[in-house]
């Protein structure tokens, strides 16, 4: 017996259109053929993995609301390259944010929310970004917090 990959995660919205935005706009995910289920949602594609957008009375809770957040998981956490690429997307959208080096591991990270509440963390390694990549910022430099 052996686990041999996340397939898919699967996230609940009240606003689909914002959702999917956000991640095929600022997260460069893209649209993926979806089944034709009886209730709204998106398949976002990032590589072999998917997220599965459930929206509608799929995206509420039991309670028949909507609860933003992550609940029992605390975030996501994705690969990624092109950190200045990122950092200015969410700049540009004016996107609560924050990063962080790890030189011992030789990570930066940035950390946004989807507009469901959910953070995601990206995590890119510094020998696979470009040549004349800056990265995090000084820490003496003033960062937008989450």
């Amino acid at each position: 017996m052996e686990l041999l990959d996340i397939q898919h995660v699967a996230i609940r919205t009240d606003d689909l259109d914002a959702t999917n935005d956000f991640y095929t706009q600022v997260m460069g995910m893209t649209l993926a053929d979806r089944p034709n289920f009886a209730f709204p949602g998106s398949w976002l594609q990032m590589g072999e993995t998917m997220i599965h957008v459930l929206a509608g009375e799929a995206g509420m809770d039991d309670d028949g609301g909507f609860t933003p957040g992550s609940n029992a998981v605390d975030h996501l956490a994705l690969g990624a390259k092109g950190f200045d690429g990122f950092k200015k997307t969410l700049v540009d959208r004016g996107m609560p944010w924050r990063e962080n080096d790890i030189p011992e591991f030789g990570l930066w990270q940035l950390f946004v929310k989807d507009p469901n509440g959910i953070t995601i963390e990206l995590n890119f390694l510094t020998g696979s970004e470009p040549d004349g990549a800056v990265g995090p910022e000084s820490a003496t430099k003033e960062v937008i917090r989450l």
